[in-house]
């Protein structure tokens, strides 16, 4: 197989785990308290623009395994970071470690600005 061929089949196959913002908010504000949002951002690109009550698991810090490790396996969980790969990685991490209900944000940050969706979610009952 050609070089470009390969290029195309790797930028275009979708991860199945991958859910778009405005996906991604409703499930969220329509779910009861056991969906949860993750920034994996630093604190300084949340101290940038942040949703607000997210719950921030920093992608760098030495700590991050273990931290994502440490989560209620019965709960679920959407991963956003600036463009959505570092919270890609982590969302496959999760998954390779019994967590099933895991998604990326894709586009991260970036595309949910420009989708224009509000920084402050309100989680349904």
């Amino acid at each position: 197989m050609n070089i470009i061929k390969l290029f195309f089949l790797i930028y275009f196959i979708q991860n199945p785990y991958d859910i778009i913002p405005t996906d991604a908010i409703k499930k969220i504000t329509n779910h009861d308290k056991n969906s949860i949002l993750i920034d994996v951002r630093t604190k300084e690109e949340l101290d940038e623009i942040k949703i607000e009550g997210v719950i921030n698991i920093d992608f760098y810090s030495s700590e991050f395994e273990n931290d994502l490790l440490n989560l209620d396996r019965h709960k679920t969980y959407y991963l956003i970071c600036r463009s959505g790969r570092r919270s890609g990685i982590a969302t496959s991490f999760m998954r390779d470690n019994g967590f099933k209900e895991v998604y990326n944000i894709k586009g991260g940050m970036v595309e949910w600005q420009n989708s224009n969706l509000s920084l402050n979610i309100k989680k349904g009952h």
